[in-house]
């Protein structure tokens, strides 16, 4: 088991299918699907002076091998998370997007790119453009270790989910909070009703506005 990264260069924004689409290819042994780019050399050259062939933290199941087209990197569940946040933190300085297959996460984009989601959570990484199916996941995941997760909108408002005592609330109850010209604020005893408010939310859908009571919260 272990972390697989992908990284190349696009002249436009992308979606994440688009991205496995271009990686089933390469894969397949389509060699004209990337680019050949300057900046993935870089970028190689910039992770492994990061994290050496032979790095002490044995981070590598194998080494990126040299490219100029797709920088291809495979690193054990020990040196996930570090890896990881280098080659997204990299990317983004040379121009690059990163994706994950195993996740189907694929951040940073191209330059330029502004999500209109980005989820965040407690003990996950930060994924951007999230769909229906990985918002249910982060819900039914919280936990009182792993107590929150905001969804942020690109205007500036967001929703958020809290759960249990760490956020405040009863055993087994979440709380479901929006910022709109405010914070507002109701609770559930029930997932799926998290669940379903963070996906009406994405999906522009007013409906969670009128099955619960909404409180303001005094934020000072």
């Amino acid at each position: 088991m272990g972390l697989n990264l992908f990284v190349w260069h696009e002249t436009a924004p992308i979606s994440a299918t688009d991205a496995r689409a271009k990686v089933d290819r390469w894969n397949a042994g389509d060699r004209q699907v990337f680019a050949h780019r300057a900046e993935v050399a870089g970028f190689r050259e910039a992770l492994l002076r990061r994290f050496p062939a032979h790095d002490p933290l044995g981070v590598w199941k194998s080494v990126p091998p040299p490219s100029d087209q797709v920088v291809t990197a495979s690193c054990t569940w020990l040196g996930a998370a570090l890896v990881a946040q280098a080659a997204t933190d990299l990317a983004t300085e040379h121009g690059l997007v990163c994706y994950e297959p195993a996740s189907h996460i694929l951040h940073p984009n191209a330059a330029g790119y502004v999500a209109q989601f980005v989820l965040t959570a407690a003990g996950v990484p930060t994924i951007p453009d999230p769909d229906a199916k990985r918002l249910d996941w982060v819900v039914r995941r919280l936990d009182d270790r792993n107590f929150f997760a905001v969804l942020d909108r690109a205007d500036g408002r967001f929703a958020q989910v809290g759960y249990g005592p760490q956020a405040g609330l009863p055993a087994v109850t979440w709380a479901l909070e929006y910022y709109e010209d405010g914070l507002f604020r109701t609770r559930t005893p029930e997932v799926e009703e998290a669940v379903r408010f963070f996906q009406d939310y994405l999906a522009d859908d007013d409906a969670w506005r009128g099955r619960h009571t909404w409180q303001p919260v005094n934020l000072r």
